[in-house]
């Protein structure tokens, strides 16, 4: 029966390629650009979030379906959106959020002479990212 090198061979070859820097930032890079998904706790956290906060003035299914301000985009209408995401990381600086919500440790200082018209909403940079985590779940 004929040796069988080839496997011998590949073996080899297999091992080189582990132990060569390309080879650790290929996996590096695949692992870094994997979609990740959130965990249940921080899906959670966002919807609480979200709950208390934006259906204020927004429709978010399954928490308020009939509920927010009618000139409001829904979450589900912004899920549509071509750069959705981009919106919601960045919520907070566009018109009327500014006057609402502050994010500790970004948003600058609100103005005192132009108090917000409801309670001021103070979120974490975490906060942030919960709110994104549940955004996520959104069904468009």
């Amino acid at each position: 029966m004929p040796k069988r090198d080839w496997i011998t061979r590949l073996s080899t070859k297999f091992r080189q390629c582990q132990q060569s820097p390309f080879w650790h930032g290929a996996v590096a890079l695949l692992l870094f650009y994997l979609p990740q998904t959130a965990g249940a706790d921080l899906i959670a956290e966002g919807r609480a979030i979200v709950a208390e906060h934006c259906t204020r003035c927004h429709v978010v299914p399954e928490i308020n379906p009939k509920g927010g301000i009618e000139s409001t985009p829904s979450f589900k209408g912004m899920k549509h959106l071509a750069d959705w995401r981009r919106r919601f990381e960045v919520f907070f600086t566009l018109p009327p959020h500014p006057a609402l919500v502050t994010v500790v440790g970004i948003s600058e200082e609100r103005d005192k002479s132009r108090p917000a018209f409801v309670q001021e909403i103070k979120l974490s940079v975490d906060d942030l990212d919960r709110i994104l985590a549940y955004v996520d779940t959104v069904k468009n």
